[in-house]
């Protein structure tokens, strides 16, 4: 550890923190020990790591120990709480990984301690780190380690599928995690504040069988937002009720919404997604084009479907893209690729995101 390197403090009514020094080795291990059985099932159990650590103390690994002001046990020392990964720039962010030790879980020790070092990590050079934005990433499942985020205020932004190579019961084996993060702007944040999702609106239409019914659910599983098809909540081909727009409306995170509206319905179709909160103006619209005869048979080879002539001459003559908002043909006379579906969770992204 360099000699230039200004150790990190902050004392409250219940815990003090301290960057770890020396001394604190003896204390390190016996709380790891005392606690292994129950860290053991989320995180490596090494009561020699603090040397470690000790040895790559640096402006960008900082690690911190709360200690109880009130000691009792053996050792006194309430967590551990790594800031790492410190990565300067444009970014200025870190990582945080912890452990809580034994006896002091499930009293607020731990969390009042990491609030301290959290502040420490905000606060400008020499007596913090001057970080911009912290985060923090819980295996799926650690519900008390998500908890104690959220409590602090964390945000939950996202699943990373195997980040982490780590032991568990069924073996080692690289390991989901959910990233929480907080910046200095949003801190002190408020306890459990709520997520705030940004919402959006997909239309796609074109005729019954124009590929419509298909690209639907792929686009609204890669945005990670509901389906909502109009012949399912309403009368059928052709029309639009008022509960299309009200379950889009429900919606905090928004949806997909496959349909076929004809000319004399498009300004129903403003004012639908108007009430439900979007600007008709800016709403991505997919039109699904396929030639009439194409769309015809597929329809008709689906069971128990009819369609009679006339109704679907009427359809075809009068079923136009929407006249506003972003639009986007896709070729839907071809079978739906990974591609074009991306293509069109893309164009969606970059109006709402």
């Amino acid at each position: 550890m360099s000699w230039r390197l200004p150790p990190l403090r902050s004392s409250g009514r219940r815990v003090w923190v301290h960057t770890v020094r020396r001394e604190d080795v003896a204390s390190y291990r016996s709380a790891v020990q005392q606690s292994a059985a129950r860290i053991g099932v989320w995180n490596p159990v090494n009561p020699d790591d603090i040397s470690w650590h000790l040895d790559r103390q640096s402006e960008e690994h900082r690690t911190f120990l709360i200690h109880a002001t009130d000691p009792e046990g053996s050792h006194g020392i309430v967590g551990k709480v790594n800031v790492t990964n410190v990565v300067r720039g444009r970014f200025q962010n870190g990582v945080l990984g912890y452990d809580a030790y034994d006896p002091y879980v499930g009293r607020g020790l731990f969390a009042d301690g990491l609030r301290q070092i959290i502040n420490l990590a905000f606060a400008g050079a020499p007596q913090g780190m001057g970080l911009h934005r912290l985060e923090a990433n819980v295996r799926p499942g650690n519900s008390t380690s998500a908890g104690l985020l959220r409590s602090l205020g964390f945000r939950r932004e996202g699943l990373v599928r195997d980040m982490l190579w780590l032991p568990g019961a069924e073996g080692t084996a690289w390991r989901d995690h959910v990233v929480h993060a907080v910046t200095r702007d949003e801190w002190p944040a408020p306890a459990y504040a709520p997520h705030r999702p940004t919402r959006v609106a997909v239309l796609v239409e074109g005729l019954p069988g124009s590929g419509r019914s298909i690209l639907a659910p792929r686009v609204a599983t890669e945005l990670g937002i509901p389906l909502f098809s109009g012949e399912t909540l309403t009368a059928g081909p052709g029309t639009a009720d008022d509960v299309l727009w009200a379950v889009l409306a429900a919606s905090p995170v928004g949806g997909v919404v496959e349909h076929s509206w004809t000319t004399d319905q498009h300004d129903a179709v403003a004012a639908g997604l108007r009430k439900a909160g979007f600007d008709p103006s800016v709403v991505p619209h997919v039109w699904c084009d396929a030639p009439a005869g194409l769309a015809r048979s597929r329809t008709l080879a689906q069971p128990n479907t009819t369609l009679p002539e006339d109704d679907w001459i009427a359809l075809v003559a009068t079923c136009r893209p929407l006249p506003f908002g972003t639009p986007l043909a896709v070729d839907g006379g071809r079978p739906v690729d990974s591609r074009t579906v991306t293509r069109v969770a893309l164009h969606a992204r970059t109006i709402f995101v």
